[in-house]
């Protein structure tokens, strides 16, 4: 029999030992002589030197997965027995598939063979299973029923002997576990692929504490894995036709997996995914406190956390939590930068306390700021069907190769593939749902009375007949083709390539809408995703994040430049889009402060109701003082003496308003009021204070806008009134509300605060109408010059006092 390790010494190794101590002492010898040790000098293990080579530690994000390379070329042997052993596991399998396709019984053997690949994947290892994950959502790579089934994989595997496990732990801590535990499992109580976690008790305090330990060699079997992977990756790709760099995907996914065995970054994305949250008053999420004492490479101890999977749990507040859930990873991918990579059910627990907690930060990804901003430009053109805009988002994103021209991709028929599926997705449902809905409208489209195949067939024809369009619009003999759907599909593959960050950022949505619809069988991810988009673009003072509220308000919003979105330091350039909506209403008459689309109430109101639901979902699990707390922050930003990007809108609006209103007042007393007097006499009066007042289409949207908010939130107010009339008298509730004010310095900071930012608002308001006056006297035909010289310098003067004209708006992102 061959050693396992014979190549490493240069030389043929027979190895005739049957016992497995022999065999490993025979084994040892040979690593010995390869790493150039003598016999008498402590072993060198190849776990050593592939640490050396793989699982060196740089900065976050910076480990190198391709290190082992040049140790396993060097040492092909090692490589081999590991495909022949890959291969004899796996040649029962890819047998029955090749069977089933000659046989034409796919279809039919389908949900066996995706039975049978789970159990595949589990028998080969930690890397297959962390590979296995991944590809259940990516039925790109994969066949859509193969991924499904894969869907089941979970991260667990035998626990090695809990005697090695507690080896391990004594050694890397350098302690007895007697002497710091006071209780300790005999048997790990979990295990996984990776590692294995004890429960234990603290002798010093107590406490009880969770202590993972890693699986020894892990990082050799994750090394030989890697480099096997990315040996056959470019066959797999070329064989396949698959339009993603499977290479650089698998360089992505090896980084992180690498970075996951080294548990001092685990350590710390965990503290400061507990610290991000409660900085940004998410105080419904958390993870579990590290014990860094006795952590280490190989070692994670955290304190114990009482809870049970959100998945599975009975309790009513399961779908607050979903929520909470949900606004945590999109504050983690849109505003920390940090993006927890491994959210499958068993590490989403709910605490005894109502809290949500995410275990495991081993695996994270790391989201640039140009990135974060692209993927709010994009949901925000998705939330108001703005679909013009969506290609130069998808560069923006980097789903496009570099080259491609966003009027090439909108030509591609994207926009109205993405318009249908935004609208089944909002919909909500889940793929079943979905497929409900669908069968419903070709039902519409081509008769209630055809069946399924009918009807695929029917749809097929029409999407080849637009196929063929597409391809004469491009200028090509479409009778010269031999397949136009094969055609179409190899040219739009040449335009799409999805990046490696948008795998995690799948993944984590994908299990995110899963435990959704086990609470919900409705349940609308994309509706969902709302709330926090308001709560974020209310309060980002960005002017990216700028325009994509004015979009969505239904405001113009400047084209502004925006470096690209691609996370490995590309150089090319995006642009954020204002949406066609908002351009097309154009600017009316006279506006002074750069923008001329009308606000839309009915946005404005559903956005504020959504930073509150957001907002109190997340800010504490008690659901009442959540909403005082929404309450509170959402007239905060409108009071703010620092401003906000809210409230720079809303005094653009006051101040387009107040202007029409005053004018209005003028008009009536100066022009209609006199014109009435003395027509008869045949007398008018001066045609430049008539143009100086005249109304204009801006000032009927502004009065228009005033009157919709009026209507909308006026039975919201008389409720709130009605709702105080139960209230104490007003003695009593005043002498309660005066006692808290003094009694509480919060509190006491929180009324100056807005008495300061009433008086800042009320100046910016006015200052802004003044300006307004002033670009309207430079705009009127016929006045004479001394009264269009008094106005300009009159107004300029007073808003200058009551409002110094700041600096410009920088161009940052």
């Amino acid at each position: 029999r061959v050693c396992a390790f014979a190549d490493l010494s240069g030389a043929s190794c027979v190895c005739v030992c049957v016992h497995a101590a022999a065999r490993l002492h025979c084994c040892t010898l040979v690593i010995r002589r390869a790493v150039g040790t003598s016999d008498a000098a402590p072993p060198r293990r190849l776990s050593a030197v592939v640490h050396r080579r793989v699982g060196r530690s740089l900065p976050r994000g910076r480990v190198r997965p391709r290190g082992g390379r040049p140790l396993f070329r060097a040492r092909p042997l090692v490589a081999l027995r590991r495909a022949a052993e890959v291969a004899f596991l796996s040649a029962g399998f890819v047998g029955k598939v090749l069977a089933d396709k000659q046989l034409g019984r796919e279809e039919a053997m389908v949900d066996r063979r995706s039975e049978e690949l789970l159990q595949l994947v589990t028998r080969l290892g930690v890397t297959a299973i962390k590979v296995g994950q991944v590809l259940s959502i990516r039925p790109d790579l994969l066949p859509a029923p193969y991924a499904k089934g894969l869907e089941k994989l979970q991260d667990s595997v035998q626990p090695f002997p809990a005697a090695l496990g507690r080896e391990i732990i004594e050694r890397e801590l350098s302690i007895r576990i007697e002497d710091v535990f006071s209780a300790f499992s005999a048997e790990p109580v979990a295990a996984a692929s990776i590692g294995q976690v004890y429960r234990g008790t603290l002798r010093a305090s107590g406490e009880e504490v969770a202590i993972k330990v890693q699986r020894p060699s892990v990082l050799q079997d994750v090394a030989l894995d890697l480099f096997m992977l990315r040996f056959f990756a470019p066959a797999y790709q070329e064989a396949n036709d698959v339009n993603t760099d499977v290479v650089g995907l698998v360089d992505a996914w090896g980084t992180g997996f690498v970075n996951e065995l080294d548990y001092t970054m685990e350590a710390a994305a965990t503290a400061e995914f507990a610290e991000a949250m409660a900085a940004r008053g998410l105080g419904s999420v958390t993870s579990p406190e590290v014990v860094p004492s006795l952590s280490s490479t190989h070692v994670l101890t955290t304190k114990w956390v009482e809870g049970e999977r959100l998945a599975s749990s009975n309790a009513d507040d399961v779908p607050r939590l979903c929520g909470v859930a949900l606004n945590a990873y999109l504050t983690m991918l849109l505003d920390t930068g940090v993006l927890h990579c491994d959210p499958h059910p068993g590490n989403l627990l709910r605490t005894t306390d109502g809290k949500l907690c995410i275990l495991d930060w081993g695996m994270t990804l790391e989201v640039p700021s140009n990135l974060q901003y692209a993927l709010l430009e994009f949901i925000a053109h998705l939330n108001v069907e703005d679909y013009d805009a969506v290609p130069q988002d998808f560069i923006n994103l980097g789903f496009s190769p570099e080259g491609v021209s966003a009027e090439r991709l909108k030509a591609s028929g994207i926009t109205d593939g993405l318009s249908f599926a935004f609208r089944q997705l909002s919909a909500g449902g889940g793929p079943k749902k979905i497929a409900e809905r669908v069968e419903g409208e070709l039902k519409q489209r081509y008769g209630a009375e055809l069946s399924g195949p009918e009807l695929e067939k029917k749809a097929q024809a029409e999407l080849l007949a637009a196929m063929e369009a597409q391809l004469a619009s491009e200028g090509v003999d479409v009778k010269g083709v031999t397949n136009v759907m094969e055609e179409v599909s190899r040219r739009n593959r040449e335009l799409f390539a999805l990046p490696p960050y948008v795998l995690y950022v799948a993944r984590a949505f994908s299990t995110l809408e899963g435990i959704g619809l086990s609470v919900d069988e409705d349940y609308a991810i994309v509706q969902e995703c709302y709330p926090y988009l308001a709560r974020r673009l209310f309060t980002d003072r960005s002017p990216r994040s700028k325009a994509a509220l004015r979009a969505m308000l239904g405001l113009d919003g400047p084209a502004v430049r925006a470096p690209s979105a691609l996370p490995f330091g590309a150089d090319t350039v995006g642009v954020v889009v204002p949406t066609a909506q908002s351009s097309a209403r154009g600017n009316g008459g006279g506006g002074g402060d750069g923008g001329g689309g009308g606000l839309s109430p009915s946005k404005l109101v559903e956005m504020s109701e959504q930073f509150r639901e957001a907002t109190a979902a997340t800010a504490t699990v008690d659901r009442g003082a959540g909403q005082a707390e929404a309450t509170r922050e959402l007239a905060g930003l409108l009071i703010d003496p620092e401003g906000s990007t809210l409230q720079d809108i809303l005094v653009e609006e006051s101040a387009r308003l107040g202007d029409a209103a005053v004018r209005q007042a003028l008009r009536t007393a100066l022009v209609d009021t006199p014109a009435s007097l003395v027509a008869p006499l045949g007398l008018k009066p001066p045609p430049a204070l008539e143009a100086l007042l005249a109304a204009t289409d801006e000032d009927e949207r502004a009065l228009a806008t005033a009157s919709e908010i009026a209507e909308l939130i006026g039975p919201r107010v008389r409720q709130e009134l009605g709702a105080a009339a139960s209230e104490p008298p007003l003695p009593t509730a005043v002498a309660e509300a005066v006692g808290s004010l003094l009694a509480d310095g919060g509190a006491r900071g929180d009324v100056w605060r807005g008495v300061q930012g009433v008086t800042t608002l009320s100046r910016r308001v006015g200052a802004l109408m003044l300006r307004r006056g002033v670009q309207r006297a430079e705009g009127t035909p016929g006045l004479p010059a001394a009264a269009r010289e008094a106005i300009i310098n009159g107004n300029k003067a007073v808003a200058d006092a009551i409002e110094p004209a700041g600096p410009p708006a920088d161009g940052g992102v």
